[in-house]
């Protein structure tokens, strides 16, 4: 494939932080037209999220270096591609690029609009109790205590990155799916039949495992020892305490009652 046309498709990660998006990255990565796992494309975010910021400040800001919002869209839309046309070299130009970062999960809405090739969304959910409780042990690990003002806000944080899902315009290019059903068949055969990727093999998930993370990657407070293992969507901490369980129940709910998810922190069988 030669430069000039790049990747036949982009597929974006998504989900909340703490949600299995790496996991779920890793697993995409599997298929032979995709390139090998990576980090997150951070550096790309702001670029996209440049878009919804300069529509917002149209009037006070952005029309004085643009004659319609039609033109701010294609500025962005060229910056995006520039950034990801380097990715896509970086990463020895596969014919399918699959990148992720779960903070522009809330952004997939501007992403697909600015776009300027083919590109569709993959977002995980995980039960917002596990999703809460797994941040905790971040912040455990970087010395913050977690507090109830905080579990408020990382439930609205969570609300916020599926709100994309009952978007009209990303009918058609997002699939979403629960965490908690990664070990199962049937979604594979969904991712497959949704991307169009053959080969996706959970055994073969982080390249076998061949992968032995290093101390500093270890001592990183955003590490999980599920990281470059088989996939395992058990619990690995105790359960979310009542008290915060009742603010994630309080914000999250709409999520949680059309996902399975139960207010005890319990996951319904699909």
């Amino acid at each position: 494939m030669s430069d000039a046309t790049g990747p036949a498709k982009v597929i974006f990660v998504g989900g909340a932080p703490r949600s299995g998006t790496s996991v779920t990255h890793a697993l995409l990565c599997t298929a032979p037209a995709s390139n090998p796992y990576h980090p997150e494309i951070s550096f790309i975010r702001p670029i996209f999220q440049s878009y919804a910021l300069g529509l917002h400040l149209w009037q006070s800001h952005t029309n004085a270096f643009f004659q319609i919002p039609e033109h701010l869209k294609m500025h962005v839309g060229t910056l995006a591609e520039q950034s990801l046309l380097h990715v896509w070299r970086v990463l020895k130009k596969p014919e399918v690029l699959c990148v992720k970062d779960p903070l522009l999960t809330k952004d997939f809405p501007s992403v697909n609009a600015v776009m300027q090739r083919p590109c569709q969304f993959v977002t995980v959910l995980r039960h917002p109790h596990d999703v809460v409780r797994s941040q905790q042990e971040v912040y455990s690990r970087a010395g913050v205590p977690m507090v109830e003002g905080t579990v408020r806000k990382l439930s609205v944080e969570y609300m916020e990155s599926y709100a994309h899902l009952n978007k009209p315009e990303m009918e058609g290019r997002a699939f979403h799916f629960r965490y908690e059903d990664l070990g199962n068949d049937w979604l594979i055969e969904q991712l497959h039949a949704f991307t169009g990727l053959n080969g996706i093999d959970s055994e073969q998930i982080w390249n076998s495992g061949k992968h032995v993370p290093s101390e500093a990657e270890k001592a990183d407070p955003f590490f999980s020892p599920k990281y470059h293992r088989p996939i395992n969507t058990e619990r690995r901490f105790d359960r979310l305490k009542p008290e915060f369980q009742s603010i994630v129940n309080e914000v999250c709910l709409p999520l949680m009652e059309s996902s399975g998810y139960l207010k005890n922190g319990d996951v319904e069988a699909w």
